[in-house]
Protein backbone atom coordinates (compact mmCIF):
# COMPACT_ATOMS: atom_id res chain seq x y z
CA UNK A 1 0.00 0.00 0.00
CA UNK A 2 1.62 3.06 -1.06
CA UNK A 3 1.41 6.48 1.61
CA UNK A 4 1.53 9.74 -0.05
CA UNK A 5 3.11 11.80 2.18
CA UNK A 6 2.74 15.87 1.10
CA UNK A 7 5.25 17.88 1.69
CA UNK A 8 4.61 20.78 4.01
CA UNK A 9 4.21 24.39 2.23
CA UNK A 10 6.71 26.92 2.95
CA UNK A 11 3.40 29.33 4.61
CA UNK A 12 3.27 26.42 6.85
CA UNK A 13 6.69 25.43 7.09
CA UNK A 14 8.26 26.68 10.99
CA UNK A 15 10.46 29.90 10.99
CA UNK A 16 12.32 30.16 14.26
CA UNK A 17 14.07 33.28 13.10
CA UNK A 18 11.84 35.28 11.11
CA UNK A 19 9.91 37.15 13.53
CA UNK A 20 12.53 38.54 15.47
CA UNK A 21 14.25 39.89 12.20
CA UNK A 22 15.45 43.33 12.33
CA UNK A 23 14.79 45.77 9.49
CA UNK A 24 17.99 48.21 9.83
CA UNK A 25 16.73 50.72 7.44
CA UNK A 26 13.76 50.94 9.64
CA UNK A 27 15.13 50.96 12.91
CA UNK A 28 15.78 54.42 14.83
CA UNK A 29 18.56 55.34 17.34
CA UNK A 30 16.93 55.55 21.14
CA UNK A 31 16.65 59.01 22.14
CA UNK A 32 17.95 60.29 25.47
CA UNK A 33 15.93 62.38 27.70
CA UNK A 34 16.90 66.40 27.16
CA UNK A 35 19.52 67.63 30.29
CA UNK A 36 17.52 70.12 31.96
CA UNK A 37 19.35 73.30 33.08
CA UNK A 38 19.66 73.51 36.99
CA UNK A 39 18.43 76.95 37.77
CA UNK A 40 21.15 78.74 40.30
CA UNK A 41 20.32 79.64 43.63
CA UNK A 42 20.67 82.49 45.66
CA UNK A 43 22.62 79.69 48.36
CA UNK A 44 24.67 78.51 45.00
CA UNK A 45 25.25 81.92 43.82
CA UNK A 46 26.65 83.06 46.92
CA UNK A 47 28.98 79.90 47.05
CA UNK A 48 30.48 80.93 43.41
CA UNK A 49 30.93 84.30 44.30
CA UNK A 50 32.51 83.11 47.84
CA UNK A 51 34.63 80.52 45.25
CA UNK A 52 35.95 83.16 42.64
CA UNK A 53 36.74 85.58 45.56
CA UNK A 54 38.77 82.99 47.54
CA UNK A 55 40.68 82.43 44.12
CA UNK A 56 42.11 85.43 43.27
CA UNK A 57 44.85 86.22 45.96
CA UNK A 58 43.82 88.82 48.69
CA UNK A 59 46.39 91.87 48.49
CA UNK A 60 48.45 92.89 51.43
CA UNK A 61 47.66 96.27 51.84
CA UNK A 62 44.70 97.19 53.08
CA UNK A 63 44.74 100.77 52.57
CA UNK A 64 42.65 103.27 50.46
CA UNK A 65 44.28 105.87 48.90
CA UNK A 66 42.20 108.03 50.89
CA UNK A 67 42.91 106.20 54.38
CA UNK A 68 46.91 106.83 53.21
CA UNK A 69 47.19 110.42 52.92
CA UNK A 70 44.43 111.54 55.30
CA UNK A 71 47.10 112.93 58.42
CA UNK A 72 43.49 113.78 60.64
CA UNK A 73 45.57 111.56 63.56
CA UNK A 74 43.85 112.19 66.81
CA UNK A 75 46.27 114.93 68.60
CA UNK A 76 47.07 112.32 71.92
CA UNK A 77 48.64 110.35 68.49
CA UNK A 78 50.64 112.82 66.58
CA UNK A 79 54.20 112.20 66.98
CA UNK A 80 56.76 114.50 67.41
CA UNK A 81 58.31 115.64 63.91
CA UNK A 82 62.68 116.13 64.60
CA UNK A 83 64.02 117.80 61.08
CA UNK A 84 67.29 116.76 60.59
CA UNK A 85 67.95 120.13 59.54
CA UNK A 86 71.76 119.47 58.30
CA UNK A 87 70.40 117.28 55.70
CA UNK A 88 67.38 118.80 54.87
CA UNK A 89 69.39 122.62 53.84
CA UNK A 90 71.44 120.90 51.81
CA UNK A 91 71.41 121.08 48.25
CA UNK A 92 72.75 118.82 46.11
CA UNK A 93 72.62 120.89 42.61
CA UNK A 94 74.30 124.03 44.37
CA UNK A 95 75.99 122.39 46.73
CA UNK A 96 74.89 124.92 49.26
CA UNK A 97 72.65 124.87 52.34
CA UNK A 98 69.89 126.92 52.37
CA UNK A 99 67.34 127.64 55.14
CA UNK A 100 64.58 128.33 53.48
CA UNK A 101 64.63 124.62 52.66
CA UNK A 102 64.47 123.54 56.64
CA UNK A 103 61.49 125.95 56.94
CA UNK A 104 59.65 124.44 54.08
CA UNK A 105 60.25 120.95 55.72
CA UNK A 106 58.74 122.87 59.41
CA UNK A 107 55.81 124.39 57.67
CA UNK A 108 54.66 120.95 55.83
CA UNK A 109 54.40 119.07 59.36
CA UNK A 110 53.06 122.26 61.51
CA UNK A 111 50.37 122.42 59.06
CA UNK A 112 49.36 119.44 58.68
CA UNK A 113 49.53 119.58 63.09
CA UNK A 114 52.19 118.08 64.32
CA UNK A 115 54.54 119.79 66.53
CA UNK A 116 58.25 120.16 64.81
CA UNK A 117 61.32 120.79 66.30
CA UNK A 118 64.61 121.54 62.96
CA UNK A 119 67.95 120.06 64.64
CA UNK A 120 70.73 121.42 63.77
CA UNK A 121 74.25 121.69 64.51
CA UNK A 122 75.90 124.71 65.46
CA UNK A 123 78.52 125.13 63.04
CA UNK A 124 75.24 125.01 60.53
CA UNK A 125 74.57 129.00 61.32
CA UNK A 126 77.70 129.76 59.64
CA UNK A 127 76.53 128.08 55.96
CA UNK A 128 73.25 128.63 55.53
CA UNK A 129 72.18 131.14 52.94
CA UNK A 130 69.69 133.42 52.95
CA UNK A 131 67.62 134.74 55.98
CA UNK A 132 66.05 132.12 58.10
CA UNK A 133 62.55 132.49 58.83
CA UNK A 134 61.18 131.92 62.36
CA UNK A 135 60.85 128.16 63.05
CA UNK A 136 61.43 126.14 66.09
CA UNK A 137 65.30 125.54 66.11
CA UNK A 138 67.43 123.17 68.64
CA UNK A 139 71.04 123.47 68.36
CA UNK A 140 72.97 120.75 69.41
CA UNK A 141 76.80 121.41 70.38
CA UNK A 142 80.31 119.31 70.44
CA UNK A 143 79.48 118.19 66.34
CA UNK A 144 82.30 118.61 64.16
CA UNK A 145 82.02 120.64 60.98
CA UNK A 146 83.14 118.30 57.73
CA UNK A 147 83.06 118.40 54.51
CA UNK A 148 80.75 115.00 53.67
CA UNK A 149 78.57 116.02 56.77
CA UNK A 150 74.69 116.89 54.84
CA UNK A 151 75.34 112.86 54.12
CA UNK A 152 76.99 110.97 57.10
CA UNK A 153 77.54 112.72 60.39
CA UNK A 154 77.66 109.72 62.76
CA UNK A 155 77.79 111.89 65.68
CA UNK A 156 75.00 113.96 64.97
CA UNK A 157 72.70 111.05 63.30
CA UNK A 158 73.53 109.56 66.99
CA UNK A 159 71.99 112.27 68.57
CA UNK A 160 68.94 112.69 66.05
CA UNK A 161 68.20 109.27 66.51
CA UNK A 162 68.55 108.80 70.92
CA UNK A 163 66.10 112.14 71.08
CA UNK A 164 63.71 110.04 68.70
CA UNK A 165 63.92 107.34 70.78
CA UNK A 166 63.39 109.33 73.82
CA UNK A 167 60.23 111.30 72.50
CA UNK A 168 59.48 108.65 70.35
CA UNK A 169 59.50 110.81 67.56
CA UNK A 170 59.58 110.98 63.30
CA UNK A 171 62.63 111.61 61.37
CA UNK A 172 62.71 113.85 58.65
CA UNK A 173 65.89 112.90 56.68
CA UNK A 174 67.49 111.44 53.10
CA UNK A 175 70.59 109.86 55.50
CA UNK A 176 70.77 106.06 55.18
CA UNK A 177 71.68 105.93 59.12
CA UNK A 178 74.21 103.28 58.12
CA UNK A 179 76.88 103.72 60.50
CA UNK A 180 75.06 105.08 63.44
CA UNK A 181 72.03 103.00 63.79
CA UNK A 182 73.07 100.90 66.66
CA UNK A 183 70.06 100.06 68.76
CA UNK A 184 68.09 102.06 67.08
CA UNK A 185 67.56 99.67 63.95
CA UNK A 186 63.70 99.82 64.55
CA UNK A 187 63.81 103.77 64.49
CA UNK A 188 65.50 103.68 61.39
CA UNK A 189 63.62 101.04 59.81
CA UNK A 190 60.18 102.78 60.21
CA UNK A 191 60.20 106.10 61.43
CA UNK A 192 62.16 108.31 58.60
CA UNK A 193 60.63 110.32 56.78
CA UNK A 194 62.20 110.96 52.85
CA UNK A 195 61.37 114.12 50.82
CA UNK A 196 62.11 115.59 47.74
CA UNK A 197 62.48 119.24 46.46
CA UNK A 198 61.15 121.01 43.00
CA UNK A 199 61.98 125.24 42.87
CA UNK A 200 62.28 125.28 47.26
CA UNK A 201 58.77 123.68 47.32
CA UNK A 202 59.13 120.12 49.63
CA UNK A 203 56.91 116.69 48.42
CA UNK A 204 56.75 114.60 51.21
CA UNK A 205 56.01 111.15 49.82
CA UNK A 206 52.60 109.17 51.68
CA UNK A 207 55.01 105.87 51.08
CA UNK A 208 58.34 106.89 52.52
CA UNK A 209 59.44 103.11 52.30
CA UNK A 210 57.68 102.20 49.20
CA UNK A 211 54.72 99.71 48.88
CA UNK A 212 55.83 96.98 51.37
CA UNK A 213 54.89 100.56 54.55
CA UNK A 214 54.75 102.22 56.65
CA UNK A 215 53.00 104.44 55.06
CA UNK A 216 53.40 107.99 56.25
CA UNK A 217 49.68 108.37 58.32
CA UNK A 218 51.05 104.63 59.99
CA UNK A 219 54.70 107.12 60.73
CA UNK A 220 53.08 110.01 62.29
CA UNK A 221 51.08 107.85 64.44
CA UNK A 222 51.97 106.72 68.09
Amino acid sequence: MAVHSRKPSVRESSKPYGRNKINRSHRTAAKSPALKARPITAKRHRATSLQIRRSVPSSPFHHTRVAITDLDIPVDSRRLVLIDGENVAYNDITDEYIANRMYQAYQWFVANGHRAVVLCPEYLSRKLSGQTPYMQIEVITNIEDGHQNHSTNVPFERTVLQRADEDEAAIVSERSFSSSYGEYLDIVKNRVIGFSFFRESIFIPVDPYGRAGPWLREILRK
